[in-house]
């Protein structure tokens, strides 16, 4: 079974929300950092640099 789910990370603790899981559970983590994208979704004002990151991004993920 795969799950998705936002966590955040503080003082070395990652906090996920609610995980409807057994308890002792042994799970596997793969860490993906937002996308500059997703950070910066529905802000009207955008500096230079960060429609450049956006764009690469795009990019990047055509060509892969």
């Amino acid at each position: 079974m795969e799950v998705t789910v936002e966590a955040v990370y503080e003082n070395g603790i990652l906090r996920p929300k609610k995980l409807n899981i057994p308890e002792g559970s042994k799970v596997t983590l793969k860490i993906l950092p937002k996308r500059v994208s997703e950070r910066t979704f529905g802000i009207v004002k955008m500096e230079k640099d960060e429609i450049d990151a956006i764009i690469e991004e795009i990019e990047d993920e055509w060509q892969a």
